[in-house]
């Protein structure tokens, strides 16, 4: 084996589809029988990059689960390895995701927009696909990543993230120490669970992992910036928690956060936003990812839409149609097939 760097040729790539993996917790393992075959898959799970292996007999376990809200969990175990991500590599901004390393054992050091930091046991480490990285782990090690959309981690700030850098949790804080086994309890606890509770289990390690960074990182944004997204993080928060709630209007929501409708419509206006088409596409989202999920292929469509805040059927079906091209029927016939939305 070759202890330097192989570049690959990013467009000769394909495309990993979402679907092809199981949602959380189940993971679908990945049998590579080379090194070259890890960085393949490391490339479409995580992020393009050189990887390298700093022992002459390398070994990786690879496997990896999608979230139902988007983004995925990847689980590697791997001897000494050492993985650059370069500028070219990167996301842009409009599409940047968060990578939130879990170490579950190992020690090494990741370098991002020139902060370095220790990776011990017991640690979380974000950084961004936005910017370049280098990652070194210099003992064997086991590393879960939670990688989502980067407004899951920072909601209303995330067009901040050119002032962010690489953050580390470490393992001494109590938060984080609650994460960890939040996320062995979503992820590797034998006991069987329903869709249900392990949504909401999921959402709740994500909302801890929100919770982590934001605690540090958002305290470099001054303060004038921070207010008005603060409120917008407020509204959008509430209006994410009821969106299944037929009744969920623009009054409702002034009501109960004790505003008036027009603060709440200044505040969709300002990010040129419109209330009831923001509600619509979240509904929808929920929807399109309930139609994916197998465990709810026995449900009927007219449940799924009431599930997700629909009062009518027929309007459901329509809108659904409108926004992915297929009626909701013929999209989880095309999700059961791998086919995917045409």
């Amino acid at each position: 084996m070759q202890r330097a760097s192989q570049t690959m040729n990013q467009a000769a790539r394909p495309a990993l589809s979402e679907v092809d993996l199981n949602f959380a917790p189940q993971f679908r393992p990945f049998y590579a029988q080379e090194i070259s075959g890890y960085q393949r898959e490391l490339d479409k799970l995580i992020l393009p990059g050189e990887f390298r292996a700093l022992t002459e007999q390398p070994r990786l376990q690879l496997q990896a689960c999608r979230l139902r809200a988007g983004g995925l969990v990847v689980s590697l175990e791997a001897t000494p390895i050492c993985v650059n991500h370069r500028a070219e590599h990167a996301a842009d901004l409009q599409h940047a995701e968060f990578l939130a390393s879990f170490v579950i054992a190992g020690h090494g050091v990741i370098v991002q927009n020139e902060a370095t930091l220790l990776l011990e046991p017991g640690d979380i480490i974000f950084r961004t696909t936005a910017l370049p990285s280098e990652i070194h782990m210099l003992t064997d090690s086991r590393l879960v990543v939670v990688k989502g959309p980067l407004s899951r981690l920072l909601g209303a700030h995330s067009l901040a993230m050119s002032q962010f850098t690489a953050q580390r949790a470490v393992a001494s804080l109590p938060m984080v120490q609650t994460a960890h086994r939040c996320l062995h309890h979503v992820f590797f606890d034998k006991a069987e669970s329903n869709p249900t509770s392990s949504l909401f289990a999921e959402q709740a390690l994500l909302a801890l992992l929100a919770s982590i960074y934001t605690s540090q990182a958002l305290e470099k944004i001054p303060s004038v910036a921070r207010v008005p997204a603060d409120n917008w993080q407020i509204l959008a928060s509430y209006i994410e928690a009821h969106i299944t709630d037929p009744e969920l209007s623009v009054q409702a929501v002034a009501d109960v956060l004790r505003v008036s409708p027009r603060w709440v419509h200044r505040l969709f206006k300002a990010r040129a936003l419109q209330y009831t088409r923001y509600v619509r596409e979240r509904r929808l989202q929920l929807a399109k990812e309930a139609l994916e999920d197998p465990r709810r292929w026995h449900v009927e469509v007219k449940e799924i839409a009431v599930s997700c805040g629909f009062q009518h059927t027929s309007h459901f079906i329509r809108r659904f149609h409108e926004r992915f091209g297929m009626p909701p029927a013929l999209y989880r016939k095309a999700a059961r097939t791998g086919g995917g939305p045409a």
